[in-house]
């Protein structure tokens, strides 16, 4: 996804980082396909807390439109609009107040399974257990989500462009600048430019190349701003 159609990526030596291993214990699955859906940045952000919540877990904690209002700082108003969006996707469904997410079938290939080994990881890519309390707003999550989705696994880069992020996540090519900016600030991405080299030679701007860092640092560095509010650091 995002590659040139013409000519060969020339592009800087990405930064080393050092890895761990994305583990069940550390990371929870989300299925590729739900960018199909055209969700928009609240709705996916209230689905990926669901997937979170529930991930190989199996007496989860109940999650209401108050929980999810206040964990990605939104009006609860707010929140039960995306919720009514999600039950109309057929993506999750309401019982006595609480969201649950609606079990995979065959014509619902986004759906969750209760046991995780049940999971295709093929089809799914994963996100770090971390995600929601690192004061990321929807719009990062959705943003950096979706690069996770187009991620290499073996060299944790990708080269989608702003307009190929905006349609998935259905932003503005500003909008998702903005976003992209702000996971770079706080290191949950590195990002440099690229060039191309037409068939006839000539050297052009390619699409901007994401490393996807590991989440360790953002976690630092979300430690370190916090102690540093609070004067400590």
């Amino acid at each position: 996804m995002g590659r040139p159609e013409a000519g060969e990526v020339r592009c800087a030596v990405a930064k080393f980082f050092y890895y761990p291993s994305r583990t069940a214990k550390d990371y929870f699955a989300v299925p590729n396909l739900i960018f199909m859906q055209e969700l928009g940045a609240v709705s996916f952000a209230v689905y990926a807390y669901l997937r979170f919540n529930q991930h190989g877990i199996w007496f989860a904690p109940l999650v209401n439109c108050k929980k999810l209002s206040d964990v990605l700082n939104l009006k609860e108003a707010t929140i039960q609009k995306h919720v009514k969006r999600l039950v109309e996707n057929d993506l999750v469904y309401i019982e006595e107040g609480y969201l649950f997410l609606k079990r995979k079938r065959k014509d619902r290939p986004w759906g969750f399974w209760l046991k995780p080994k049940e999971e295709d990881v093929r089809n799914c890519f994963l996100l770090p257990r971390e995600l929601f309390h690192l004061g990321l707003c929807a719009g990062e999550i959705s943003v950096y989500s979706f690069l996770m989705s187009c991620e290499n696994r073996k060299t944790y880069q990708c080269y989608p462009s702003y307009r190929t992020i905006g349609e998935a996540v259905c932003m503005s090519v500003n909008t998702v600048k903005k976003y992209v900016d702000a996971l770079v600030d706080k290191q949950f991405i590195y990002t440099e430019r690229t060039s191309i080299v037409t068939k006839d030679g000539r050297k052009q701007n390619g699409s901007l190349l994401y490393t996807i860092r590991p989440i360790y640092e953002a976690i630092q560095h979300h430690t370190n701003m916090q102690l540093e509010q609070q004067g400590l650091f």
